[in-house]
């Protein structure tokens, strides 16, 4: 993997001594200023010649923290974070704990990682990711209580016994749900059920649930319900960032949920964007992750993200952006720029609705740990440096911030 090395010029540094100086300093304190610019001048001097792992730390420190930004514009600002790496790379539990307020269990929390066999449930790395985001005050979404992927191999022996299926569907989520009552923000209670390319009438997809039991998206969310009344529940969701057939689908889905008086709380748009196309990845989580909307910066489809959201938190629904990550097929100054721009208009679009628009989330936050690796979709580069999709986020929530003030 190539390195990002155009925070690499000289003139990239001036650039970014400017916007980071304009973060820690008030405008008119220019001794404030040139101190702090010194201190990143050196930090990125360090970057050019290569960081010591105590400089990186150091460099880390001295970042700008985009949780301290989001709690003033009134929203969280979170990632995923993985149980494996927790406790064990040093940098990785910095960023964590010091840029987000919110987190996401990646996989510890799904029926495949809890569930290795019929009769056990194995809660010990999705309890270290919920006691570590605890101990750095972060809010925790739970992810998932019911999907069509990621489940243990023994559950195929039922796939055609609906009655079973139910049973084991209702005790699942009572358990797990019962098992972190009180201690979550939120729950992604159903992941990704609806058709890529919907039909009038058919919109939901064959899996092991459906159409084995037919209700088992209401069945999920009023278990999940009973299980704790105290956390928010939230349907969640790829390729619906805009007004689409998917999206669409969704809505009316949602809408007729609400109607029917089921307990759905709130709308997960998972935002897994492209600029430029991206390599293929033989790491993906599951082989049924297709490509993701190709979603570029243009005011006709940022209003549509807009108007999107907006549509759901019209129907008392508050939204989440809960996966963002922004893939290119190489760091080259341009796509890095390109992939900024995308991050900062994801923002600004839920920022407009804030704070229905409640969460900005990311599937990761260091390429070297993404499971889309090959293709640069995070905040910092494998090395920890910032990458401009930082610098354009901590920009825009400081340019909201500003307004409130």
């Amino acid at each position: 993997m190539t390195t990002t090395s155009s925070y690499r010029t000289l003139r990239d540094v001036s650039d970014l001594q400017c916007t980071m100086a304009s973060f820690r300093a008030p405008a008119s304190s220019a001794v404030v200023g040139c101190v702090f610019v010194a201190l990143i001048s050196s930090c990125l001097v360090s970057a050019v010649t290569g960081w010591r792992h105590d400089e990186r730390l150091a460099a880390l420190d001295s970042l700008v923290h985009l949780r301290d930004l989001a709690e003033k514009a009134g929203i969280f600002i979170g990632s995923e974070s993985n149980a494996g790496l927790i406790g064990k790379d040093q940098e990785y539990d910095q960023v964590l704990a010091q840029q987000f307020s919110l987190t996401t269990p990646e996989n510890s929390c799904k029926w495949g990682a809890i569930r290795p066999t019929e009769d056990t449930f194995k809660f010990e790395d999705c309890d270290h990711v919920v006691t570590n985001a605890e101990n750095n005050n972060q809010y925790v979404r739970g992810h998932n209580l019911c999907w069509g992927a990621y489940n243990p191999d023994w559950l195929n022996k039922y796939a055609h016994n609906s009655t079973k299926l139910s049973s084991l569907l209702t005790a699942h989520i009572t358990t797990v749900t019962g098992h972190f009552k009180g201690r979550l923000y939120c729950w992604d209670v159903v992941n990704e059920a609806v058709l890529d390319n919907p039909e009038k009438g058919k919109y939901l997809k064959q899996n092991i649930w459906y159409p084995e039991v037919p209700n088992y998206i209401d069945l999920a969310f009023r278990t999940a319900h009973a299980g704790d009344g105290s956390v928010q529940l939230f349907y969640n969701d790829y390729n619906c960032e805009m007004i689409n057939g998917k999206s669409d689908a969704i809505y009316a889905m949602l809408k007729t949920m609400l109607a029917n008086g089921v307990p759905v709380h709130g709308m997960g748009i998972q935002a897994h964007l492209t600029v430029g196309g991206g390599h293929d990845d033989d790491d993906l989580e599951t082989v049924e992750t297709p490509e993701r909307t190709k979603l570029l910066s243009t005011v006709s489809n940022w209003t549509s993200v807009e108007a999107n959201i907006k549509r759901f938190i019209d129907l008392g629904l508050e939204v989440h952006i809960t996966e963002l990550d922004v893939k290119i097929n190489s760091d080259s100054d341009e796509n890095l720029q390109k992939q900024a721009d995308v991050y900062r208009n994801m923002l600004k679009a839920c920022l407009k609705h804030a704070p229905k628009c409640r969460s900005f989330e990311t599937w990761g936050f260091v390429d070297k740990y993404s499971w889309l690796s090959k293709n640069w979709p995070d905040y910092f580069d494998a090395q920890f440096k910032p990458k401009p999709c930082f610098y354009a986020v901590a920009d825009e929530l400081n340019k909201t911030v500003a307004t409130l003030n």
